[in-house]
């Protein structure tokens, strides 16, 4: 059969509109594709609906209306909305407050605890036969001559009296002879404490009570640690002060008594079995009143007192009171005990907001509490604005002592912290910026006090005591009396506990998540199921992730 051109190019062209016309299967199986992937994740998801144990979810895969369906998708997301929200809360809490203070469910007796430390400070600070600093400022006042050694110890008295921002300013440092100086002006130990009674037992006074540098110069403390238990090896001391050669150390602030020895004859520092102005420490202080300065010292005659913990310093600036001349003072101590648990400890610092004894290094102390913090804190703080620091601050070898003519400097120092802690603003440091960071004790021990007081002439009571005699007056001494004792037999310790353990959140968690959603671990674990070990057996069985083909897929 002869076929012409034209009649060839006519069948080619028909040909082509018939290709044209053909649907194309490879383009259809392609478009489809993704729709039946799509059809079967919903397949899977609502094999998953109807075999969870989450609530809710089981609506999904009914056949309902749009409306019930939207209904309970509101109902779960606000459910799931609120559960989010609360255990953000917990958790919050758990970072922040991690830690509560409860009472102890038993009281504490007070063999268990040391006896306080007391520190005596003399208002007079120096003997008239040797010095007398209201003189000298009469003499200074009315332009009159004086000797060198006059000069010398006004400089020095000037600054124990606080009068030194004002006079004899032209010493900015002084050299170790200053310490030298005020102890060859103190008032000798025998010749103000009388009479000494501790534990109904009459002691030495010089025994009992030991020589310290304070801030208000030379004073006498009971039953506080030995320097060495207290100070770093780097600490310069002289050794007539704080040194109580007291080797049978037997309690620490975080474990207490390492015996079950009481009373009396423990192990150091000492501590009272009984409570009661019989199991006091009793002690009678005299003065010559020859010996009062009345430039000074600006109120009240006597001695300034400080009960403290026997492993703190004593600040007598900051807290203190006085027993005055003729005066009977009695002082009821109710102890404060403060424990922490192990389990605080794994929690860190800034979370407990606490310090053990150990924990914080400090360049001066061996052990940490807040006032050796606060107190190293002011001297590195007053050594970088004055080059040098005040006489009852710890120094290393090498550090400057700050005389009269750096007074004002010191003064100044010690407000700008204040302000600045107080403002919470940070010290200023060449290698960066810090605080002072001077946290309380996770396990400390404090005593509050209750003080009263009345009017007590000693001279009468020996007269009443002799009637047989007359005893002769001495109208040159001035007596007081001071006595410490123990309020109570016992005392309810506070305790320091974790409020939220891992297992507590875990337990919260979970209680949340269960009562919003009835999820647990085997919902979790359902979960893990239908997305891992479930898909791969039905690939394994039906070569298809989600499972068996069924007819209503397209």
């Amino acid at each position: 059969m002869i076929f012409t051109v034209d009649q060839t190019v006519e069948a080619g062209n028909r040909e082509n509109e018939v290709k044209l016309k053909m649907p194309d299967n490879n383009h259809k199986c392609n478009s489809q594709k993704p729709k039946r992937i799509l059809a079967k994740t919903h397949m899977y998801f609502k094999e998953y609906c109807d075999s969870t144990t989450i609530h809710g979810f089981k609506y999904f895969a009914e056949s309902r209306s749009l409306c019930e369906r939207l209904l309970w998708l509101i109902l779960v997301l606000f459910s799931l909305s609120a559960c989010v929200y609360l255990i953000v809360q917990t958790y919050v809490k758990f970072q922040q407050s991690p830690v509560i203070v409860s009472f102890a469910t038993t009281n504490t007796p007070i063999y268990t605890i040391p006896f306080p430390a007391v520190t005596i400070c003399p208002l007079s600070k120096a003997r008239s036969s040797l010095f007398n600093f209201t003189d000298v400022m009469a003499k200074n006042q009315r332009r009159k001559k004086m000797s060198d050694k006059e000069k010398r110890y006004a400089k020095y008295m000037s600054l124990l009296c606080g009068a030194g921002h004002i006079y004899f300013k032209d010493e900015s440092t002084f050299t170790e002879d200053f310490f030298s100086g005020i102890d060859e002006l103190k008032i000798p130990q025998r010749d103000f404490m009388f009479i000494c009674i501790f534990l109904d037992s009459q002691e030495s006074c010089q025994k009992l009570f030991h020589p310290i540098i304070a801030d208000q110069g030379i004073c006498y403390t009971f039953n506080m640690l030995d320097r060495k238990y207290i100070y770093n090896e780097n600490v310069v001391l002289d050794k007539k002060y704080h040194f109580l050669n007291q080797s049978t150390l037997g309690w620490t602030v975080d474990k207490g008594y390492q015996t079950d020895r009481k009373g009396r004859d423990s192990n150091y520092p000492y501590r009272a079995l009984l409570s009661g102005a019989e199991n006091a420490l009793k002690i009678t202080l005299r003065q010559n009143v020859s010996n009062i300065d009345h430039y000074c010292v600006n109120d009240v005659q006597g001695f300034n007192v400080l009960i403290h913990p026997p492993h703190t310093l004593p600040r007598l600036k900051k807290q203190f009171f006085t027993v005055g001349f003729k005066q009977s003072v009695m002082v009821s101590v109710r102890p404060n005990e403060m424990t922490t648990s192990d389990q605080v400890l794994q929690f860190d610092s800034s979370i407990r907001k606490c310090y053990f004894s150990t924990e914080k290094k400090l360049k001066y102390f061996k052990v940490y509490t807040p006032g050796n913090c606060e107190l190293e804190c002011l001297t590195e703080y007053t050594l970088k604005r004055c080059g040098c620091v005040s006489y009852y601050m710890p120094r290393e070898e090498g550090t400057l002592l700050c005389g009269n003519a750096n007074d004002s400097c010191m003064r100044e120092a010690e407000y700008s912290l204040k302000r600045k802690q107080s403002l919470e603003v940070e010290k200023e440091e060449e290698n960066g910026h810090y605080s002072c960071d001077c946290k309380p004790l996770c396990s400390d021990v404090t005593y509050t006090t209750e003080i009263s007081g009345s009017y007590w002439d000693f001279e009468d009571q020996i007269q009443a005591w002799f009637s047989v005699f007359k005893v002769p007056r001495n109208k040159w001494l001035q007596y007081s009396k001071l006595t410490i004792f123990f309020e109570q037999d016992s005392f309810l310790t506070s305790e320091r506990n974790e409020l939220y353990s891992p297992i507590d959140f875990l337990a919260n968690f979970g209680g949340l998540l269960g009562l919003f959603t009835g999820f647990s671990l085997l919902s979790a674990a359902e979960i893990i199921y239908f997305l891992t070990l479930r898909m791969c057996c039905n690939f394994r069985l039906y070569r298809s992730l989600f499972g068996q083909e069924t007819d209503n897929i397209a």
